[in-house]
């Protein structure tokens, strides 16, 4: 099964973690001012997502109380940096 590719790359740090969650992102053009419009207004809201390694899309949903932190990178085959 092929899918399309992902639109950004998009880093998450929620509460209690000390490291950020690595996503690609699929079917939506997130932006900053969206990312926070939903961390601001603590908002649940589904992504269609694959990490590295997967095939398959799945949608995650994401409860952005508890995103302290979260940054948008282009997406890249070979992106794996971190916080």
């Amino acid at each position: 099964m092929t899918i399309d590719q992902p639109t950004c790359l998009l880093y998450l740090l929620t509460v209690g973690r000390d490291k950020e969650l690595l996503l690609r992102v699929h079917g939506i053009d997130l932006t900053i001012e969206r990312l926070t419009a939903w961390m601001t207004e603590e908002t649940v809201q589904p992504l269609t997502v694959t990490r590295f390694g997967d095939e398959q899309t799945s949608t995650l949903l994401l409860n952005f109380r508890h995103v302290v932190g979260a940054r948008l990178a282009p997406y890249s085959e070979t992106r794996t940096g971190s916080f």
